[in-house]
């Protein structure tokens, strides 16, 4: 099997009463990062977050601009990545990846793209009850958009898929020349959300296997929400596939709230076990080139 890219999500909206290790504020993003990439995360993801409320900042792009300065200085190799809020035009609402992308102390070299619409509500099956209820969209055109930043800037890319119609939609872009090279689909699968297939390799085999044709190169990393988690991170150990962790997804790892660091020193451990590598940063850009050296 190739080697495995670990992928941390470092907050989210993640509280500290949920898990007091999660990072708020830029200096405490830094030192997480750098902890993770050290444990082997060869991508870190996180949101610019109020560091008084907590509240995300969009497009955030200043705080995002601090904090990926600062961790460059310290690794110029782990590959970084924003979040993206909702915003009346595509200029506007990836306009913190082209400034990230054009700062020569950052050099944004990878991104995401939710492509499609989700009802993007907790749901706790206890109580019967939905929170946080909102839209999460993303239209054709945006992703066109995306795609054509990427492509202008360098930026390498995954698409975050929770239904089998955002499969589908990422597969017709590839059709219509939007995007090319090997594809990398984070399948994100939930307990603690009513959107999409409850985790479980059934449930991944069917949002990917399922929908996407064997001519199509992909890759396939597990993007789990739930107690299952760790068992899902094994099983895309062990079955060739690649693991998103972090105290963002999670703030409970089998049943302890551990670091993000601690997140990926377990997921790390796994693949010892299976006798499978795990990726650095280089090799991880390398993996998911779009336009890969013969």
């Amino acid at each position: 099997m190739e080697p495995l890219i670990i992928e941390c999500a470092l907050n989210e909206q993640v509280t500290k009463d949920q898990n007091e290790t999660v990072p708020i504020s830029p200096q405490e993003i830094v030192d997480e990062t750098l902890a993770a990439a050290a444990a082997g995360a060869a991508i870190v993801h996180f949101h610019a977050r109020d560091p008084e409320s907590g509240d995300l900042l969009h497009p955030g792009t200043e705080f995002y601009r601090e904090v990926m300065r600062a961790i460059r200085r310290e690794n110029a190799d782990v590959m970084l990545y924003p979040t993206y809020g909702a915003s009346p035009t595509p200029e506007e609402r990836f306009s913190h990846l082209m400034a990230l992308a054009e700062d020569p102390d950052v050099r944004l070299d990878f991104a995401t793209i939710d492509p499609g619409a989700v009802n993007y509500a907790d749901f706790d099956p206890e109580n019967a009850s939905l929170g946080w209820d909102f839209v999460l969209s993303v239209s054709h055109g945006e992703s066109r958009f995306f795609f054509e930043l990427c492509e202008a800037h360098g930026i390498q890319f995954s698409f975050t898929v929770r239904e089998l119609g955002h499969v589908r939609h990422a597969l017709a872009y590839r059709r219509m020349g939007w995007c090319s090279g090997p594809m990398l689909f984070k399948v994100t699968m939930s307990e603690n959300h009513a959107w999409g297939i409850s985790p479980s390799p059934e449930g991944l085999r069917i949002l990917t296997r399922a929908v996407i044709s064997p001519e199509v190169p992909y890759r396939w990393m597990t993007y789990v929400e739930g107690a299952c988690h760790a068992d899902m991170c094994r099983f895309a150990v062990t079955q060739g596939g690649h693991v998103r962790t972090g105290v963002g997804d999670n703030p409970m790892f089998e049943g302890a709230p551990l670091s993000n660091a601690e997140q990926v020193t377990r997921v790390v451990a796994m693949a010892r076990e299976a006798g499978r590598n795990v990726a650095d940063p280089r090799q991880a850009r390398a993996l998911l080139a779009r336009n890969p050296e013969p």
